[in-house]
C-alpha cells in the first residue's frame, strides 16, 4: 500500500484524472478500527494515449483506498449509475489538526471521508 501525503497528493489526483467517470463499487466500514475501505473502478489513469481511430486509451484500473482514523464521514445512497465527475481531495484543518479529505464531489458528494491518512493500491484484474 502507498501512503498519500501532502507531497504526493497532487500527483496522485492528477494521475487518476480527478477520478473523472469513475465508479465507487464497494464501501466497507470497520467501526472498531475506525477504518473505511473504498473500492473504485477508475476510468482514466496515467498518461492518455490517442489511438489512430481518434479515441483515447484510458488505462482503466481498479483502486482500493483505505481511510484510517476516521474523523468524519457521510455517504448517500449510491446507485450503479452514480459516477464521479470531479473528486475533491485536500488537506484540511479541524480543531488545529490536519486531516485529509476525500469527497466524490466538492459541492454535492455521494461520499465524503475525513481522516488522518489514506493508503491505496491498484488491484490486478
Amino acid at each position: 500500500m502507498i501512503l498519500i501525503t501532502k507531497d504526493n497528493l497532487s500527483s496522485f489526483i492528477e494521475y487518476y484524472h480527478n477520478f473523472h467517470d469513475s465508479y465507487i463499487t464497494n464501501i466497507n466500514y470497520d467501526i472498531k478500527l475506525s477504518k473505511i475501505e473504498l473500492f473504485i473502478d477508475v476510468s482514466w489513469s496515467g498518461e492518455l494515449i490517442l489511438k489512430e481511430d481518434g479515441h483515447y486509451e484510458t488505462n482503466k484500473t481498479k483502486l482500493k483506498m483505505i481511510f484510517n482514523d476516521i474523523e468524519q464521514c457521510n455517504n448517500k445512497e449510491i446507485f450503479s449509475w452514480d459516477y464521479i465527475s470531479d473528486a475533491f481531495m485536500k488537506y484540511i484543518n479541524i480543531k488545529n489538526k490536519d486531516y485529509i479529505c476525500f469527497a466524490s464531489d466538492e459541492n454535492d458528494p455521494l461520499v465524503y471521508i475525513i481522516c488522518d491518512n489514506i493508503e491505496y493500491e491498484e488491484l490486478k484484474h
